[in-house]
């Protein structure tokens, strides 16, 4: 005879009851984004806006770690996952994207119709990476394909130098390409986690300086 099974995690009573300190960091991550983009499209700052990406990167890189730090039950940690991956969609996917419009304003002929075409690459790139990685995070060690916050830090690193609409679409393209690909890429531990870590510190640095 056939049983049907009975879900045990209780339902939230509203998205609002899902918010938890332990989601303080994916927040933040998702604030510096914003502020991303106001600095390029208020301030038409490249470098503003170059550290805040990178700086949400920092925060998107330690926020799995400041999580686990906390008591959690099993529907809070699974809704941290996917607050995780649509948090990233924005910081990593859309931000840079609109980043990079605010900055270069692409207009139409042939270098416009480029852009384009990299740039939604680029988020098709992101949303698909990270909607696999929801589905797959708990059966590997490694990455499969180029993690969301690695292509933003590399919007966030070339926005140090003066934009180009060439430069920009082939980066926006390969890594959109990139994030889709089958490769591995190990998950930075212990001395490999620092020197991730540094790399936005120093092109939050550099932006500023």
């Amino acid at each position: 005879m056939m049983t049907a099974t009975v879900d045990e995690r209780p339902m939230p009573a509203s998205p609002g009851a899902m918010l938890h300190a332990s989601n303080l960091l994916t927040y933040v991550s998702l604030f510096l984004a914003l502020g991303a983009v106001v600095a390029a499209l208020w301030y038409q700052s490249a470098h503003l806006a170059g550290a805040a990406i990178a700086a949400s990167v920092i925060t998107d890189t330690f926020d799995g770690r400041f999580a686990r730090r906390f008591t959690r039950t099993v529907t809070e940690r699974d809704f941290g996952v996917q607050l995780d991956s649509l948090v990233d969609a924005v910081c990593a996917g859309v931000a840079p994207v609109v980043v990079t419009a605010a900055l270069l304003r692409p207009s139409g002929g042939l270098s416009g119709a480029i852009w384009v075409i990299g740039a939604f690459i680029y988020v098709v790139g992101a949303v698909t990476r990270l909607g696999f990685y929801n589905l797959t995070h708990e059966d590997t060690d490694s990455f499969i394909g180029l993690p969301a916050p690695v292509a933003s830090m590399f919007v966030a690193t070339m926005l140090i130098w003066p934009l180009s609409f060439v430069a920009m679409s082939t980066l926006l393209f390969g890594a959109g390409l990139a994030m889709m690909g089958g490769f591995r890429v190990p998950r930075p531990r212990g001395l490999g986690l620092a020197l991730f870590a540094l790399w936005p510190i120093v092109v939050i640095l550099v932006h500023i300086l």
